[in-house]
């Protein structure tokens, strides 16, 4: 929590120099506040919350910071803690409301997985901490709503690299397959597995902005 608050100090700073910088940019544009819905019914990872803020540096350049964490119960994951922090720099088309940014994720997450082994029935619980670093390069669309153009939808979607270092009681990918309700999911594998991988990444998403001014 320490290094989020840095973060958030850091992006506020950030924001309040760019915004005194940028005079030729209408007033009702400048600096927005936006959520992340999606991240709310995260079935694969958890879910969790993300708020952040948007700041136009130019007419076409725009810098993004959105931070979360986790609910702590989710399905079957339990105790699921960290936070995440998610930067992007936005160019939008000269006229448009379209744009390609770069974006950097860093996640870092600890949760509790409980399920039986199989055939004994035996209770286990596997613990899970996982360190992700992803970047990517995306294409944007902005919906903008409300009078005066105030507030913004912006679905996004691109590919990137991803930085996985994950550490798990699972020892084995045998022992995965003696889970009793998990051992049959791909997906779930993915997400206890040991170990330090680079994955392509697809980034798809949503954000709800509206400018303050």
């Amino acid at each position: 929590m320490k290094l989020l608050s840095v973060l958030l100090l850091i992006c506020c700073l950030f924001c309040s120099i760019s915004k005194s910088r940028a005079d030729s940019i209408p007033a009702s544009s400048r600096l927005a506040i936006q959520i992340a819905p999606l991240a709310l019914i995260d079935f694969y990872n958890g879910s969790c919350y993300k708020i952040g803020t948007a700041v136009r540096l130019t007419h076409s350049l725009l810098f993004s910071a959105d931070f979360g964490s986790y609910f702590k119960h989710f399905s079957g994951i339990k105790n699921n803690r960290g936070f995440l922090a998610d930067f992007r720099f936005k160019y939008r088309f000269p006229g448009k409301y379209s744009g390609i940014s770069l974006s950097y994720f860093y996640k870092q997450q600890a949760f509790d997985y409980a399920d039986f082994l199989k055939p004994s029935g035996t209770p286990i619980v596997v613990h899970t901490q996982k360190y992700i670093n992803c970047f990517s390069v995306n294409f944007e669309q902005d919906i903008p709503f409300l009078k005066h153009e105030r507030a913004y939808l912006t679905f996004f979607g691109g590919f990137g690299v991803r930085f996985r270092n994950a550490i798990s009681s699972l020892i084995s990918k045998h022992q995965f397959d003696l889970l009793q309700e998990g051992g049959d999911s791909q997906s779930l594998y993915f997400v206890l597995i040991p170990g330090k991988n680079i994955w392509l990444n697809l980034n798809l998403g949503v954000r709800v902005g509206f400018y303050l001014f």
